[in-house]
C-alpha cells in the first residue's frame, strides 16, 4: 500500500498530514471493501467528504499497513456513509455528548488493528453506530469489548410499524425478474432508451390510452438527459419536500444530496416515469414520480463487485437480461394510489418494447411490508408478454447504536 492524501495549500495542514501519513482516499476504499460480501459499500462514500474528514481534529484513527486510517468519526461527518445526521443525533442525545461511526469494518481487522480501536474506546463514555452484515460487525465488536472489559449497551432502532422480527433498523435488497416468453421470438438485451423509443412510436391518441388514468392524471416516459432544467426544480421541491426519511428509529436517509440526485436522475442511462394532474387551473403538477437506471457503475452507494457476481447475465446467464436498479418512489399525497401510475405505465411498455430485465430495489424494514406486493402486482397487472418471478430479498444490512461506557 502506498501513497498519501493529496493536501490543501495550508503549510501546517500540510506538514500534520505528512507526519501521520493519512492513508489515500482510493486505498482507504480498498481497505474497507476488498472483501466486501455485502451489497452496499462500506465505509466514507466520496472522497470530498473524506477531505472535510481527515480535516477535523475529532477524528480518530488506528494505524494500518504504516499509514492512519480514519476509525471513529464525529457524526456530524454522518452523510458521507449515509447517516441522517439530526436523526442519529437525537437517538443517541440520552447515550452521551461523544456520538461517533465507525468508519472501518472491524471484522476485517487484525489483532493489533482491533487492540488499536480498543485504544479508542477505553475509558471512553461515547455512542457508537456501525453498520453489521450477517452480524459480522456485532459479533467481533463484542469480542473486542469483552476482552477490554469495555462496558457496552445496545439501544434498538425499531420502528414498531414494521412487520413483526423486522423492527430493527435495516435496508434490504431485492431482485424480481421479467422474462419475455419464447414465443415472441428471439430476445434482445435492450436499454432503457429503448423503451422510451417505444413510447414515442406510439400515435397520440394510444400514448393518451395508455398513459391518462381515470381521474385526469396523466402519465410520461422520458429520458433523464431530456429533463429540463425548469423540470428538475420542480422536481427536486418535490423529492425534497415529499421523501420519507424511512421512518421512526431508522439512522440512514436513502435521499440524495441535490448535486448527486441531479447526477442520478439526468443521467442519459435513467428512465423518468411521472404522473401529472392537469386538474388544478388547468395547469399540469407534478403529483408522483419514479426512475429507474441501467448502468449499475453509477449507483454510488452499492457495492459494484457484489452486483456483478451476483447479477452478471442474471437468470441462468441469459444474456438478454438487462439489470436495472430504481431508487424509489416519490409521491405529492395528494390523492390515492399514484404510485401505481408511473410505474404500472413503464412495465407495460418494457413489455411491450421486448425488455427482459433483472429489477434491483432497496427496501427498509419498513418499506419490505408493502413495496414488494406493489411492484409484483403493478408488474403482473401491466405486462402480459413476460415471465414475472415475484420480488425476494437478497440481501441485508442491519443498522446498529451502541452505548459505550467508561
Amino acid at each position: 500500500m502506498s501513497g498519501e492524501i493529496n493536501a490543501n495549500n495550508n503549510p501546517e495542514s500540510i506538514e500534520r498530514k505528512q507526519e501521520r501519513r493519512i492513508v489515500s482516499f482510493d486505498n482507504y476504499t480498498d481497505i474497507c471493501n476488498r472483501n466486501n460480501d455485502g451489497s452496499r459499500r462500506l465505509g466514507i462514500l466520496s472522497e470530498y467528504s473524506y477531505q472535510e474528514i481527515i480535516e477535523d481534529p475529532n477524528t480518530r484513527y488506528i494505524n494500518f499497513d504504516g499509514f492512519q486510517v480514519p476509525a471513529l468519526i464525529n457524526i456530524g461527518h454522518g452523510s458521507a456513509m449515509g447517516y441522517d445526521v439530526k436523526k442519529c443525533t437525537e437517538y443517541a442525545k440520552n447515550l452521551s455528548d461523544d456520538v461517533f461511526f465507525l468508519a472501518v469494518p472491524v471484522h476485517e481487522l487484525n489483532n493489533d488493528e482491533k487492540n488499536q480501536l480498543a485504544s479508542l474506546l477505553l475509558n471512553k463514555k461515547c455512542a457508537l453506530y456501525f453498520s453489521d452484515h450477517n452480524n459480522d460487525e456485532s459479533n467481533v465488536l463484542a469480542e473486542v469489548m469483552t476482552h477490554f472489559d469495555i462496558k457496552y449497551t445496545e439501544k434498538q432502532l425499531i420502528d414498531s410499524r414494521a412487520a413483526e422480527g423486522d423492527e430493527q433498523a435495516s435496508l434490504c435488497l431485492y431482485s424480481c425478474f421479467a422474462e419475455q416468453t419464447e414465443d415472441r421470438g428471439e430476445r434482445k438485451k435492450l436499454r432503457l432508451r429503448d423503451v422510451v423509443k417505444r413510447y414515442k412510436e406510439y400515435s397520440e391518441e394510444q400514448r393518451k390510452k395508455i398513459s391518462k388514468s381515470d381521474r385526469g392524471v396523466e402519465t410520461i416516459l422520458v429520458m433523464g438527459d431530456e429533463i429540463s432544467p425548469e423540470q428538475f426544480d420542480e422536481i427536486w421541491d418535490l423529492y425534497n419536500n415529499r421523501f420519507d426519511y424511512l421512518g421512526e428509529g431508522h439512522p440512514i436517509s436513502m435521499q440524495d444530496s441535490k448535486e448527486d440526485f441531479l447526477r442520478l436522475l439526468t443521467s442519459e442511462n435513467t428512465l423518468f416515469a411521472a404522473s401529472y394532474d392537469s386538474e388544478e387551473n388547468k395547469q399540469q403538477k407534478l403529483v408522483c414520480f419514479t426512475y429507474f437506471i441501467d448502468n449499475m457503475d453509477e449507483l454510488y452507494w452499492l457495492n459494484g463487485d457484489y452486483l456483478e457476481k451476483q447479477f452478471t447475465n442474471s437468470s441462468g446467464g441469459e444474456k438478454y437480461i438487462t439489470n436495472i436498479f430504481t431508487p424509489g418512489l416519490v409521491s405529492s399525497g395528494r390523492g390515492n394510489n399514484f404510485a401505481l401510475l408511473p410505474i404500472g405505465l413503464f412495465a407495460k411498455v418494457a413489455d411491450e418494447a421486448g425488455l427482459s430485465t433483472c429489477v434491483l430495489y432497496e427496501n427498509t424494514n419498513l418499506s419490505k411490508k408493502y413495496v414488494p406486493s406493489i411492484v409484483d402486482n403493478t408488474m403482473s397487472d401491466s405486462c402480459i408478454y413476460t415471465t414475472l418471478k415475484p420480488s425476494e430479498m437478497i440481501d441485508e444490512v442491519m443498522y446498529r447504536l451502541w452505548s459505550i461506557s467508561d
